[in-house]
């Protein structure tokens, strides 16, 4: 059975549409249901199961919303063309984004807000064994990096097509905070620190429209992050 496709403005408004109701969905979720979405972190095989659907079920929506809109991933800056410098390019934007955050970012907030607890959320369970980390690596990849900069590029795109460059900045601001909710089991101070990582990945894609740049600087920030957490994680 083929699917019709939408005029390019329908298309648009049905973008936008599930864009926001996903938005409103992970802000009720993150913010009323709080306690359940700490408990989805207690165990390796939960964040595994949980990581795989999301990130299957973003890909699969922001495909049939493309196709919808008579687009391919080429149109939204999924390019082939100097792929090797792309990936460079990338990997050093993910590393210079933890510095920042390392070193800037999460001691200026955590001294603005005190730090929380993480509600019991136990992160020595989901470093507790070595052969959790081809896991880790698979979930920083597809999940962290690829699935959840599909979004975050596909939002600022069908924003901007829209409403242009207030859209723009529109989808920028506010899908950085969104993401940052999304880590709300962190605390208030991982909720805003994540925010700010958010937008250095917008940033990064829109410096030159190139996705593969901001997949792979959100990839290595996590893939740097698992590392440290065995290395922390270890001996407890």
């Amino acid at each position: 059975m083929k699917i019709r496709k939408l005029s390019e403005k329908n298309a648009l408004r049905l973008s936008i549409g599930v864009i926001v109701v996903l938005w409103l969905q992970k802000i009720i979720r993150n913010t009323f249901n709080i306690d359940s979405t700490k408990d989805s972190f207690d165990s390796m095989p939960e964040v595994f199961l949980q990581a795989s659907v999301v990130g299957i079920v973003t890909i699969l929506v922001v495909s049939l919303l493309l196709y919808l809109s008579k687009e391919k991933y080429k149109d939204i800056g999924f390019s082939k063309q100097n792929i090797l410098r792309q990936l460079r390019f990338g990997f050093s934007f993910g590393v210079l984004i933890f510095i920042i955050d390392t070193f800037a970012v999460s001691p200026i907030v955590d001294v603005l807000i005190p730090k929380t607890s993480t509600g019991g959320v136990e992160m020595r369970k989901l470093f507790a064994s070595i052969y959790y980390l081809p896991i880790w690596i698979v979930i920083s990849l597809l999940k962290g990096g690829f699935s959840e900069e599909l979004w975050r590029i596909f939002t600022l795109t069908r924003f901007e097509k829209y409403y242009g460059r207030v859209g723009l900045f529109f989808a920028l601001i506010l899908g950085s905070i969104i993401f940052g909710i999304g880590h709300l089991y962190q605390g208030i101070g991982g909720m805003i620190s994540i925010s700010i990582i958010g937008l250095f990945y917008a940033l990064v894609y829109l410096r030159k429209r190139l996705a593969l740049e901001a997949v792979c600087a959100h990839a290595t920030f996590d893939l740097i992050s698992v590392a440290l957490g065995f290395i922390v994680y270890s001996g407890s």
